[in-house]
């Protein structure tokens, strides 16, 4: 369970700082698709790894997956949404800054994941 937490988190942080290189240049497609699932599953993903809503091992527990998932998509929508309106009503539309502050947002949440997980670690050693 710990490994698959790793890989998320290692996914979720891949495609944060490679959304940042590809919001001011680079191929249409790749933009596109990497800017995309980071607005649409980033920050949402980073905050359930937070909020550690892993499933318990049961069969009881069938619907924690698809609940993280809803909750990582909603909140990851809401934040870009957030961040957009911010940007019109402040009168500084810049769509790379917002790429920005969302792969910022989505590091730290990661940031303070790993400082919780490790200091977890330590404290059961």
């Amino acid at each position: 369970m710990a490994n698959e937490r790793n890989y998320v988190s290692y996914a979720t942080a891949t495609v944060a700082v490679a959304a940042i290189p590809l919001s001011f240049f680079g191929p249409g497609d790749l933009r596109l698709a990497v800017i995309g699932l980071l607005m649409l599953a980033g920050p949402g993903t980073a905050l359930v790894l937070l909020l550690r809503l892993d499933p318990p091992r049961s069969v009881q527990a069938t619907g924690a997956l698809p609940l993280s998932i809803a909750i990582a998509i909603a909140f990851s929508l809401a934040m870009s949404t957030l961040v957009a309106t911010a940007m019109v009503y402040a009168r500084l539309w810049s769509p790379p800054a917002g790429v920005c502050l969302l792969s910022a947002a989505t590091l730290g949440l990661l940031g303070f994941e790993l400082k919780r997980s490790r200091r977890a670690l330590a404290g059961a050693k």
